[in-house]
């Protein structure tokens, strides 16, 4: 026998609370909305295994766009063996200030000469992978010291996680709880309800269970231990 989906639509973690809290369908839209809002903070601060990936192509002015469902920068990352090579932010980093072309007698898009050597003493904090500048006031990140042959770049971000329907989102069931507790909570937040303590208590109660999920494994810690062992004196 097939058991019971563990993924539900915002339309029906909506429908649910309105039947469990004997709530009027006139809350329904209000509700949707809060619930809405409630899934992206969870996507930003709580959950994890939602972030997204997108291969964007490098401009000629060294800038990738950033894509309408962004959030939250994570990374912006190259292939190397495998895995990826995470990009440094630099913010001193020089860039087009026309949006239309590279001005290097202003220093734009120049590569930074960062050199380094490999012996004694020597320092870290040299990538030569390439660094990267967020400039989300003009909807870009900036690029620079990419290889000569690479004409693009892999962004991990956070997204909405919400399609245009809204209701046709799906969210894991075991975030439910959680998400009414939040609906109601900033409900009555909003409505100066006396009752707005008491929800916060229980949706926070909620969220410690999120949050007791999303923790890392033992064999995760023990692997991340074993990583660090070396025979050799450590300093």
């Amino acid at each position: 026998m097939a058991e019971i989906s563990g993924l539900k639509t915002l339309k029906q973690v909506v429908e649910e609370l309105i039947f469990l809290g004997d709530k009027s369908q006139d809350d329904y839209f209000r509700y949707l909305q809060l619930a809405i809002r409630g899934f992206k903070d969870s996507r930003l601060f709580h959950l994890k295994g939602f972030t997204k990936v997108l291969k964007c192509a490098v401009s000629d002015i060294k800038t990738i766009t950033l894509p309408d469902d962004y959030l939250s920068f994570i990374s912006v990352v190259v292939p190397i063996n495998g895995q990826y090579w995470s990009l440094t932010e630099k913010e001193s980093l020089v860039f087009s200030q026309s949006g239309v072309a590279l001005d290097t007698d202003d220093g734009e898009g120049v590569d930074v000469s960062d050199g380094y050597s490999v012996s004694y003493g020597d320092v870290g904090g040299v990538n030569n992978m390439g660094y990267v500048k967020l400039d989300e006031n003009n909807n870009r990140i900036i690029v620079n010291s990419l290889e000569a042959t690479r004409t693009d770049v892999f962004l991990i971000y956070i997204s909405t996680g919400i399609n245009e329907a809204g209701t046709d989102t799906y969210v894991p069931d075991a975030i439910v709880p959680m998400l009414h507790f939040y609906i109601l909570y900033k409900d009555a937040l909003m409505h100066e309800s006396p009752r707005a303590k008491e929800l916060k208590a229980e949706y926070e109660c909620e969220l410690d269970k999120v949050r007791y999920l999303q923790m890392d494994s033992i064999q995760t810690i023990r692997d991340v231990l074993c990583s660090s062992f070396t025979s050799t004196p450590t300093r």
